[in-house]
């Protein structure tokens, strides 16, 4: 049976050793009576030459939502990334030390088909703190985001698509340099409440 939600957290990477979305998945996994069923979670790795096979996997077979979340510690809040570009930092290399080459001719944003309106609306009324953004930073989210939507467009799927970024969580090594601070319980709800709403 085809999941109607795929869950995507990251695993460490330089300067993150214990990322939020890798407890987080561990989380979900202990109690998935939270999630739309029947779902699935992945844990990516933060590599660069191993993201697009791994998104093209979540995509087969398509689900109604994919939900691919990530560390931002510049987050004040829950911040819902509104689009994604083809740009990765030329001085941020990922756990196997690689960075791609930058596009002669970067691609144009992709745009996601998540309504962020509603969402937003959603999680503000279960008193989640949240925030939409249009940059989605130059690393392995960003990158993997970019990829999920350029699939989802270029084969017609009905697949919304959404990155999340967190704050640090609450009580973490991460909280005493991070912009912005959640409690693991209200990353749950916010990620729970997200999934409901992207599948009906």
């Amino acid at each position: 049976m085809s999941p109607k939600l795929v869950l995507t957290g990251f695993g460490h990477f330089p300067g993150v050793p214990d990322n939020p979305t890798q407890r987080l998945l561990a989380h979900l996994a202990q109690n998935p009576q939270l999630l739309p069923q029947p779902h699935r979670l992945a844990l990516l790795d933060v590599a660069y030459q191993s993201a697009h096979a791994e998104v093209d996997g979540l995509l087969d077979p398509a689900p109604d939502a994919l939900v691919l979340t990530g560390y931002s510690a510049k987050a004040k809040a829950l911040t819902l990334e509104a689009r994604a570009t083809s740009y990765c930092a030329p001085d941020q290399p990922d756990i196997c030390d690689f960075i791609p080459a930058q596009l002669a001719e970067p691609a144009p944003p992709i745009t996601t088909n998540a309504p962020l309106a509603a969402l937003s609306i959603r999680l503000k009324e279960a008193g989640i703190a949240v925030e939409t953004s249009q940059d989605a930073g130059a690393y392995l989210c960003n990158y993997s985001y970019h990829h999920a939507l350029s699939r989802v467009e270029e084969r017609g799927l009905a697949t919304k698509v959404l990155f999340v970024h967190l704050p640090a969580l609450e009580s973490t090594d991460l909280a005493h340099s991070a912009a912005g601070t959640i409690s693991e319980d209200d990353a749950v709800r916010a990620l729970a409440l997200i999934a409901q709403e992207l599948v009906g």
